[in-house]
């Protein structure tokens, strides 16, 4: 695997780990936050395996989505979850009051979780190649 790809994949388990530690400390807002970019950097790992690289949120997803969901290289869900948490996280980053419920905190970090898992997955069948 590409060092770039590690590295964001690390990226993403880093903030994975602080999403669900904020999420104990009872901020909602910074746990969607911090699992939105959870997701971005898996979803950045995935594209750069293809070879495809976008900088701004709105055009990764959009790759990802004709890329790799529609494709079926990965299950479509996690584009739309990607998209949701996306609209959550400039709800929380942006808005001064926030209204993440504490059960958006916890969906996020199960679908950030779930959505690494499967990034790995890919990632690990691309490098082994086809199976006999």
């Amino acid at each position: 695997m590409k060092p770039e790809i590690e590295q964001h994949l690390a990226r993403a388990d880093e903030l994975l780990r602080l999403g669900r530690q904020i999420l104990g400390l009872g901020y909602p807002a910074d746990v969607v936050s911090r699992c939105y970019y959870a997701m971005f950097h898996g979803a950045t790992a995935v594209l750069l395996e293809l070879g495809v690289e976008r900088k701004s949120h709105h055009a990764l997803w959009a790759a990802f989505g004709q890329l790799v969901a529609k494709p079926g290289l990965m299950d479509a869900r996690f584009h739309h979850t990607g998209i949701r948490l996306m609209r959550l996280r400039s709800r929380s980053d942006y808005l001064p009051e926030p209204d993440i419920l504490r059960k958006e905190a916890e969906e996020s970090v199960q679908a950030a979780s779930e959505f690494l898992i499967a990034c790995r997955t890919f990632l690990e069948k691309r490098e082994t190649g086809p199976s006999p």
